[in-house]
């Protein structure tokens, strides 16, 4: 962060919080935001999620209340929001402070104490996918559209994604290979989501050991935070994740295959998904494709074309 953007957002918690910030550090970000720690100096410390793109900070704020509600273990309290205006521009997300280490960068636990972890994971997972949504699938948000099936909602979301990637390819973003096996994979869509989704899940989206914080001495989750592509779907999208990060160190898939049996379509779809949302992502967010991470996905999912 410049030094101006930090005068703008120590304003503006100065404006919105009680008492006066004193300090600031950066405790990770992603595709669509940064997020910084500030210390107050008579206050509890203020999380500032400061967003690169308008738009998205309604969105998350709205499923972070949706998941808390069905949560076993906490996520942030939403203390304030800034929407972006001609003297602060980015919009802001204000957050309590939940203690807890990154999970990502997390090894060298014993047996017990991986099982510890990896089954509470789990257990906060399930809790979410057995949340039903009875009026259907789409978006969260008060003037969201349902969808009577899974299939309804997502075939034109995956044919928006698509333009994306012609897009990305257009600006020679993006390997024609890789925007050749979406196409393919896209019009065998209903042969790859050929099973019924029986009924809508709460998902988080971004669900990996990034984004779960961990007492490492106690082997215990502390919080759960940043989702991003929450919504009432197919429970299966969310699994992919779970071999993210150090989740296989922890046999995160494994421990929820044990736990709740996967659709015989699961590889085929899990592959779709894991492109489709990765392409997704860098289009909205403008980031530079990583060749060698889309073209190892685009592999996998051509096996099942």
């Amino acid at each position: 962060m410049d030094a101006e953007q930090q005068r703008q957002v120590f304003e503006v918690v100065q404006s919105k919080s009680k008492g006066m910030p004193v300090s600031m550090c950066r405790l990770g970000g992603g595709y669509y935001a940064d997020v910084y720690l500030v210390t107050m100096e008579t206050a509890a410390p203020v999380v500032a999620k400061v967003y690169k793109t308008q738009g998205l900070m309604q969105r998350e704020a709205e499923q972070i209340a949706v998941l808390q509600a069905h949560a076993l273990f906490p996520m942030p309290e939403i203390l304030w929001t800034h929407n972006g205006n001609e003297q602060y521009a980015s919009d802001i997300l204000a957050m309590e402070y939940l203690p807890g280490k990154n999970g990502g960068g997390l090894f060298y636990f014993s047996r017990k104490k991986r099982d510890q972890i990896g089954n509470q994971v789990i257990d906060n997972l399930l809790a979410w996918h057995n949340t039903e949504n009875p009026a259907g699938f789409g978006e969260i948000g008060d003037h969201s559209r349902l969808y009577a099936t899974w299939q309804a909602y997502y075939a034109p979301r995956a044919e928006q994604i698509l333009k994306m990637a012609e897009t990305l390819c257009a600006k020679k973003q993006l390997d024609k290979k890789v925007y050749s096996i979406m196409e393919t994979a896209l019009t065998r869509f209903d042969q790859i989501f050929c099973i019924a989704i029986p009924q809508s899940a709460l998902i988080h989206g971004d669900y990996n050991m990034w984004n779960i914080l961990v007492d490492k001495k106690a082997a215990r989750v502390t919080a759960v935070i940043d989702p991003c592509n929450c919504m009432w779907g197919d429970r299966e999208m969310d699994l992919y994740q779970l071999e993210n990060a150090n989740g296989k160190h922890f046999q995160l898939l494994e421990r929820y295959r044990e736990r709740c049996p996967l659709s015989d379509n699961f590889c085929a779809k899990t592959a779709f998904y894991e492109l489709f949302t990765e392409i997704e992502h860098y289009y909205r967010s403008g980031h530079t494709v990583v060749e060698k991470r889309i073209t190892k996905q685009a592999s996998a999912l051509q096996k099942f074309l």
